[in-house]
C-alpha cells in the first residue's frame, strides 16, 4: 500500500489533549527493506553510510537525519490518512501551543473552552491553583487530562493582557473541518488541516454563513480565513479549495518528484468565490497551508496578515512494508505558481503584525478590515487571471 500524505508536518510546539496512553513496546523494524525504499524511492538519494546507518536503537533520529519528515510507524501505531476526518476526543477542546516559554490555548470552536467563555491564544498560568512555571508541554498536558464530566480550573492571561479564570468541565468533543469564528464584527473561517474529500465541500457550506452572497457574486464583503494553525495535510485538497477562487485552467503551482518532469495543477472548471480574500498566517502555518496561501498570494487573489510562515513544501508518502508497518519518507517537492518554492523559507505576510496582534483575532479582523478598505473592493487578480 503506498498512500500520498502530502504536506503534513509534526510540529513540537503543539500538543493536542488527547485521552489515552501510548504503548511501549514496539516491533522490530524490517531495516533492508527501508533502506531499499529509501534507496530506489526518496527524493534525495541518501548516501549508503547514511542507509546502513540505521539501527533499530536510533531508527527515529537516523531517519530524520536523511530527511527531517521520515517516519517508521509499526503496524499498530499506524493511522491512515485515508481514514481522514473530524478527530473526536475527551478534554477542554484546545491545544496546547509553546511561544518563548510561555504556554497558550488554542480554542477549538464549539469545545468545552469555548462554551465556557476561555478567549483564543490566552496564556495559561495555573492549573486547579497550581502554576505551571517551569513545566514541559507534556507536563502541562497531563494536568489537564481527566475523564468526561471533570472540572479544571484554570487561571489565564487572556489576549487584551487582563487575568482570567475559567471554570471548564471537560466532556467529549468532535473538531470541525471548517470552523465559523465570530471576532471584530466579522464571522472568520478557520481551517486547521486540509483533509482529502472533506475541506473544499466543508468551506463552499461555510461561506454563506460568513454573510458573503456566494459563488460567482462579484460581492464587496470581505472574506476571512484562519490559517495561524493550519499544520498541513493533503496537497491535493488544498490545491482544490484555491481552485474555488481563481478561474479554471489557472496555474496552481507544480509537484516535482524524483526522476520525473513537473507535474502542473490546475484550478478546475466551475464556480468560482470572487469576494475579497484576507489570510491569517503565522509560524505554524505549513506544507499544504503554505501552498494555498503562496498560491493566492503570487496570483494576486489575496493578502496575507500575520507572521512569517513554517517553511515547508514538500509531499511526504507512506508505503506500507512486509510486515505491516508503515515507511513515511519525503518524495516530492511543491513549487509555487512562479517556479519558488518556500521550503526553509517560508511565506513572507503582506503585512506583519507584532506577536501580541497576531495572538489577538479581534486585533486581526482590524487589520484585515483597514486591508479591505485600503484597497477598494479589495485584493482582486490582475487582468491575466480575470479578463
Amino acid at each position: 500500500m503506498k498512500r500520498c500524505v502530502v504536506s503534513g508536518v509534526f510540529l513540537l510546539a503543539v500538543a493536542v489533549l488527547l485521552i489515552g496512553l501510548q504503548r511501549v513496546g514496539q516491533a522490530a523494524p524490517p531495516l533492508p527493506e527501508i533502506r531499499q525504499v529509501l534507496r530506489q524511492s526518496a527524493l534525495k538519494p541518501p548516501a549508503e553510510s547514511a542507509l546502513e546507518g540505521l539501527r533499530q536503537h536510533n531508527l527515529g533520529e537516523a531517519l530524520r537525519q536523511i530527511d527531517p519528515y521520515a517516519r517508521w510507524y509499526a503496524a499498530d501505531e499506524y493511522s491512515s490518512p485515508e481514514s481522514g476526518g473530524p478527530d473526536t476526543w475527551i478534554g477542554i477542546g484546545a491545544d496546547l501551543q509553546e511561544r518563548a516559554e510561555e504556554i497558550y490555548l488554542a480554542v477549538y470552536a464549539g469545545g468545552a473552552a469555548d462554551q465556557a467563555g476561555l478567549p483564543d491564544r490566552c496564556r495559561l498560568l495555573a492549573i486547579d491553583g497550581e502554576s505551571i512555571a517551569g513545566l514541559s508541554m507534556a507536563a502541562v498536558a497531563e494536568r489537564l487530562k481527566g475523564g468526561e464530566g471533570g472540572f479544571v480550573s484554570l487561571e489565564v492571561a487572556q489576549p487584551d493582557g487582563h487575568p482570567g479564570h475559567f471554570q471548564i468541565k471537560r466532556r467529549a468533543f468532535t473538531s470541525l473541518n471548517v470552523e465559523l469564528v465570530r471576532a471584530g464584527g466579522y464571522r472568520v473561517l478557520r481551517i486547521r488541516e486540509f483533509i482529502a474529500g472533506l475541506t473544499r465541500a466543508a468551506l463552499m457550506a461555510s461561506i454563506p454563513f460568513t454573510g458573503n452572497r456566494g459563488a460567482s457574486a462579484q460581492n464587496t464583503e470581505g472574506l476571512i480565513i484562519d490559517l495561524r494553525d493550519a499544520g498541513g495535510g493533503d496537497l491535493y485538497e488544498a490545491f482544490d479549495v484555491a481552485g474555488l477562487f481563481l478561474p479554471a485552467g489557472t496555474i496552481l503551482g507544480s509537484l516535482q518528484q524524483r526522476g520525473g518532469t513537473p507535474r502542473l495543477m490546475q484550478a478546475p472548471a466551475g464556480e468560482i468565490f470572487t469576494m475579497p480574500l484576507v489570510l491569517l498566517i503565522g509560524a505554524d502555518t505549513a506544507s499544504a497551508a503554505e501552498v494555498f496561501a503562496g498560491t493566492l498570494q503570487q496570483h494576486g487573489r489575496a493578502r496575507l496578515i500575520g507572521r512569517q510562515t513554517y517553511g515547508k513544501c514538500s509531499s511526504q508518502t507512506d508505503i506500507r512494508l512486509s510486515d505491516g508497518s508503515v515507511l513515511r519518507y519525503t518524495n516530492g517537492e511543491i513549487f509555487l505558481p512562479d517556479g519558488t518554492s518556500c521550503s526553509g523559507l517560508g511565506l513572507q505576510p503582506d503585512r506583519e503584525v507584532t506577536e501580541a496582534v497576531f495572538r489577538d483575532l479581534n486585533q486581526l479582523v482590524f487589520a484585515a478590515e483597514a486591508m479591505f478598505e485600503t484597497n477598494g473592493q479589495g485584493p482582486r487578480p490582475s487582468a491575466a487571471f480575470y479578463p
